[in-house]
């Protein structure tokens, strides 16, 4: 009982990090006390605080979790201290108290769900212990242990057989997998090596192999009437001298995986309880080597084995779901490798008029009032905006006077036909008159009209009422109606693909129900920086309008390029970048 106890208490000590000490207590038959049953390191002598921490989990009786009282005095880190009852049919039969490095809550709590799972086999064997046969359950937890603590499979295995030898009073115990369509002898009772190509190797391989196609158990020289074939057994025992052999196979994941083999010097047949007792311990320790050999293969083996199991899944019967699954994914690469579509070249759009005309101030002035604003529809000859014409009217005025003046001037000299001063007031009439039509033009010129119908795009004058204008500052901007180009932004990547005569379909964000035909017409051969990557603009033809289009409107644009295969138009952009990737970085 503390031999197992302890080995149990060693193994759960190297599966959790920082455990410094540990103590198992359990329940003695005699007075119903609880006694020290295993210790961690062996040899421990002063672990009071524990006993004291059992106590309290004995009398709560579930798991706490304490700090340690002189916490990191010694060991410079904190330390906490962990009890966990364990129980036997929801009865209390023990407790296992372990003193750590000091973690976070939800740390401790794997830690206690760890060794609830790890005394399964300690409550195995309490169940058995009244019955008088446990020396059995107890060869099977050593052996199940053994197969755990080695850090490689061979290591274990070899181990395993040579305590399986001497339990059973063997002269040489063997164990092979099977792989293939033979069976591999992986280790042999205290023989750290062997050459796996000797004939003694190759014929227990044979014998093992022999008792998997039976799929039972083989004694040979057989002790019951069972009818079994028995050549290779007799061939081994003929060979080599062996008195008896016992081979027993076991299973993994429902399929004959391997077999042990046991052998005897001497005539004595191993008998029946020998028999199950082997039958038993290998149905248990066979799977746990079986799973340790498979995590310890080259990962292309691995590889092997798991898509031989996927097929055995997909050709094998059942598993409708994953055979439906991968029917569907079948479908859809033929789709993507055979079958092929339009492929397109996507970009963000933008709607410009065709052609802007801008309205100016002709002349230096204030304005006196607007009628419109930006966004609204105007028609030719409609009035935009006007400018203060005071002064103008007031020059006018000046200019008028002067001209009647010199008209009367002009008459007395006439009527006095004095040449001279008739040809110097001629003169200053006509300059007048001049005068006279300049300032009427600029009357005339402060009424700013639309030259055209169409839409006014820029230009707000009802907050600037009253405020200077210079001569040849814009006002307005106005663009038709019914003449539209798209600029497109073309990323570099792409702008190789796009040739001029291409068409393609435009969806505004105002009407995305509604697609707009547009044929390529200029590829601009200068490069634009956006948001860390670069577009070339291409300016294309909208083929059709719509008095809802109106100049700004943005949208996504597609151009048109071929028919390619879907799995390019899928996956060109990623292939693309691999390539960029493998460039920049093969030397």
């Amino acid at each position: 009982m503390n031999h197992y106890t302890r080995n149990w208490l060693n193994a759960l000590c190297r599966q959790i990090n920082g455990i410094s000490r540990a103590v198992v207590f359990l329940e003695t038959s005699e007075n119903g006390k609880y006694t020290p049953s295993a210790l961690f390191p062996e040899g421990l002598t002063d672990y009071q605080e524990l006993v004291d921490v059992a106590k309290t989990a004995l009398s709560e009786g579930k798991d706490i979790v304490l700090p340690k009282k002189d916490a990191g005095v010694n060991t410079g880190e904190p330390q906490d201290l962990i009890a966990c009852p364990l129980f036997l049919k929801k009865k209390l039969y023990g407790v296992v108290v372990l003193q750590v490095t000091r973690r976070i809550p939800v740390k401790h709590q794997a830690i206690i769900l760890f060794i609830q799972d790890s005394t399964v086999w300690l409550e195995a064997f309490l169940k058995e212990q009244g019955s008088g046969d446990n020396q059995q359950l107890v060869t099977l937890l050593e052996l199940v242990a053994s197969c755990l603590e080695h850090e490689h499979v061979q290591e274990a295995a070899t181990d395993v057989v040579s305590e399986l030898s001497d339990r059973l009073s063997c002269e040489r115990a063997s164990i092979g997998f099977l792989r293939g369509r033979s069976v591999k002898v992986v280790a042999v009772s205290h023989s750290a090596g062997f050459d796996q190509k000797s004939n003694l190797i190759r014929d227990i391989g044979e014998a093992m192999h022999e008792a998997m196609d039976q799929g039972c158990a083989i004694s040979y020289p057989q002790s019951d009437d069972a009818v079994l074939v028995t050549r290779c057994h007799a061939t081994l025992l003929d060979l080599y001298g062996i008195g008896a052999s016992l081979t027993v196979p076991f299973v993994s994941h429902g399929k004959v995986s391997g077999a042990v083999l046991i052998e005897r010097g001497t005539d004595d047949l191993f008998d029946q309880a020998t028999r199950e007792h082997l039958e038993h311990i290998v149905s248990i320790v066979g799977p746990v080597l079986e799973v340790r050999l498979r995590d310890e293969q080259w990962l292309p083996i691995r590889i092997a084995h798991a898509c031989k199991h996927l097929m055995a899944r997909i050709l094998g019967p059942g598993h409708l779901a994953l055979k439906f699954s991968l029917l569907s994914l079948c479908l859809v690469a033929a789709t993507l490798f055979f079958v092929f579509g339009e492929f397109r070249v996507a970009t963000n759009a933008r709607l410009e008029a065709l052609i802007q005309r801008v309205v100016v101030a002709p002349q230096d002035g204030y304005i006196a009032q607007t009628t419109v604003r930006a966004g609204d529809i105007i028609h030719s000859g409609d009035v935009l905006a006007t400018l203060d014409d005071k002064d103008l009217n007031l020059e006018n005025r000046r200019w008028s006077s002067q001209l009647e003046q010199l008209q009367t001037e002009y008459r007395d000299a006439l009527a006095k036909h004095d040449r001279s001063r008739v040809s110097i007031v001629s003169a200053r009439i006509r300059q007048a008159e001049a005068q006279l039509n300049l300032v009427n033009e600029k009357r005339a010129r402060t009424r700013l009209t639309a030259p055209f119908d169409g839409l006014v795009v820029s230009g707000d004058l009802s907050q600037s009422l009253g405020s200077p204008v210079q001569r040849g500052q814009v006002l307005f901007t106005v663009a038709p109606l019914d003449a539209y180009r798209v600029m497109l932004k073309v990323d570099e990547r792409d702008v190789g693909k796009v040739l001029k005569g291409q068409h393609g379909n435009l969806v505004l964000s105002g009407m995305p129900r509604q697609a707009f035909r547009f044929t390529v017409d200029k590829i601009t051969p200068v490069s634009i920086a956006e948001e860390g990557r670069n577009f070339f603009q291409v300016e294309a033809k909208i083929e059709e309008s719509s008095d809802l289009l109106r100049p700004g409107m943005e949208g996504v644009a597609k151009i048109d390029i071929d028919q390619r295969r879907l799995i390019w138009i899928v996956s060109h952009r990623f292939v693309n970048w691999l390539r960029m990737r493998f460039w920049a970085f093969w030397p």
